[in-house]
């Protein structure tokens, strides 16, 4: 209830204290003019943010205006009650039309104007007039001319500063007092230069020096600072031309007033129309951004779960491999206990026999922990690039791979002729050979090739290093070549391949160390080439 008090108390100091400033400012005939009448902005935001509670603010408020303006009682009071119902009016239409008060699209702010223009003040302007035609406030040779002054000084004090409050209204928290200060302070010696120091009197070229100064603000910083200057713009040199001073003080009272008023247009023009394109456009951006954003995290995420469902193939097929290996060392450990057992049972466990099962076991034991290693150090994550032999990645690889190779009766044979370094993640390279190799495996065990082979080479040209990972499978289907690199996509139906180690593999190499993976078919297979530019990863 006391907030509501308040409100009303508040709404009526206002409309009465800036109608005042209004009609003195503008030496207005009773409460006419044809000016910018701020009152009536004001009562019209006040209406829309905060509802019918500070409808009777307003009706005191323009009371006592008219009142005090030499206006009769009764016609001050129906004045009133107009100006009261005109605000109703405006808050249902608002509602009616589901404008956000917030002002944040050009719908809004187009609506508000229309509803200004072409409803709220015809309605205000001609009732009003009529009061006081009655009323004997106005005789009828003046009665179309007061019209219209009524209704233009009305939208232009509500089309200036509505839109204004109600954004203001909506973000308070977010406006820096202190800076609309300095601007205010900033722009108005601008315009004393402009009109006082430099006395312009020509009205389109003064127009031109403001208005640009708007559309910069408006680029630079936003709509809602530019809407303010637009009324620091409106105040001062209503104040100009109360003093006589400036480009809008002329001996033609008709060309002043035209001059002033087109001015006062074109800057709330400007404001609210160019404006509020202008900040859809950052809105426009700033939700592309924040889409672009969203999608490269998505990415990311999609990204870093299909390495997990890589790697955790690819640790299938390494514990299969290290199965594989433990298997021979296995069978020996256990023909070495059948003889220490056999000793045992004979009666004939010396020392000899200690000493060879001692040596023969710890051998076993050995290359097992060294199996581990092999495949431990493969799983390890690299932080930093650095410097590695390229001859010895692929032979690790090879080495991993070779029991199911064996098995499998596939050779694969590396020409390391010459040793080549690279820059990068050696473990990652190595994920991708294995990827790489594996495929090409199962390719030669699908196609039933007699005579298996992989062949692996390093070769230097203009492009950098280039590992060459050849087999003789027959290649690769022409039709489905550029597809073999896309997620999910798999030939290994019976083998229920996941279609993400070649992804995967590239995905490695290009963003990973920015190398390059292709692909092409030979006479009798496939050829993958790895890329390896080194010239630009040290520059």
């Amino acid at each position: 209830m006391t907030k509501s008090i308040s409100l009303v108390v508040l709404m009526a100091l206002l409309y009465y204290g800036s109608g005042v400033v209004s009609l003195d400012l503008l030496n207005a005939n009773k409460i006419i003019s044809i000016g910018v009448f701020i009152p009536e902005g004001i009562a019209l935001a006040f209406a829309i943010y905060f509802g019918k509670k500070v409808v009777p603010g307003i009706f005191i408020g323009q009371f006592v205006l008219a009142y005090t303006h030499t206006i009769a009682p009764f016609s001050a009071l129906a004045i009133a009650f107009i100006n009261s119902t005109e605000a109703i009016l405006g808050i249902y239409l608002f509602k009616k039309f589901k404008l956000s008060k917030d002002m944040q699209k050009f719908r809004d702010i187009l609506s508000l104007f229309a509803l200004i223009v072409f409803i709220l003040q015809p309605f205000s302007a001609v009732v009003s007039n009529v009061v006081l035609l009655f009323g004997d406030e106005i005789t009828h040779s003046e009665f179309y001319n007061s019209i219209f002054s009524w209704w233009f000084g009305n939208v232009m004090g509500q089309l200036l500063f509505t839109p204004f409050l109600l954004i203001i209204f909506s973000n308070y928290k977010n406006i820096n007092v202190l800076e609309y200060i300095l601007y205010a302070i900033g722009y108005i010696l601008y315009l004393f230069v402009l009109e006082v120091v430099f006395d312009i009197q020509n009205a389109f070229l003064m127009m031109s020096l403001s208005v640009s100064v708007i559309v910069i603000i408006i680029v630079k910083k936003d709509m809602v600072l530019a809407s303010f200057l637009s009324i620091v713009i409106a105040i001062l040199d209503h104040l100009f031309i109360h003093i006589g001073v400036g480009a809008f003080v002329s001996e033609s009272l008709l060309n002043n007033t035209i001059n002033f008023n087109l001015y006062l247009l074109s800057h709330i023009m400007i404001v609210w129309i160019i404006g509020i394109l202008f900040e859809e456009r950052k809105r426009h951006v700033s939700s592309l951004k924040e889409t672009i954003r969203k999608e490269v995290k998505k990415n990311k995420e999609q990204q870093l779960f299909m390495l997990q469902q890589n790697r955790l193939a690819q640790m299938g097929e390494l514990i299969g491999m290290i199965a594989h290996q433990w298997r021979q060392p296995l069978n020996n450990l256990s023909l070495i206990n059948q003889v220490v057992i056999a000793k045992y049972q004979a009666d004939k466990l010396d020392d000899d026999v200690m000493g060879y099962f001692k040596e023969n076991s710890k051998k076993q034991i050995d290359l097992m922990s060294n199996t581990i290693d092999d495949f431990r150090n493969f799983f390890k994550n690299e932080d930093e690039k650095q410097d590695f032999s390229l001859s010895e990645v692929i032979s690790n690889a090879i080495k991993m791979t070779e029991p199911i190779f064996k098995k499998n009766q596939v050779s694969v044979l590396f020409d390391d002729k010459k040793e080549y370094m690279a820059f990068g993640l050696s473990n990652s390279l190595i994920q991708v050979i294995l990827n790489i190799i594996n495929n090409a495996k199962d390719a030669l065990i699908e196609n039933e090739i007699e005579d298996k082979k992989i062949y692996i080479d390093i070769v230097e040209d203009e492009d950098g290093i280039i590992i060459n990972i050849k087999d003789n499978a027959g290649g690769i289907d022409e039709s489905i070549i550029d597809k073999i690199f896309d997620p999910y996509f798999s030939t290994k139906q019976s083998k229920n391949g996941t279609g993400l180690g070649l992804y995967m593999s590239m995905m490695i190499l290009e963003e990973q160390m920015q190398w390059k993976l292709k692909v092409y078919n030979t006479d009798n297979g496939a050829n993958f080439q790895i890329i390896i530019n080194n010239k630009d990863e040290n520059e």
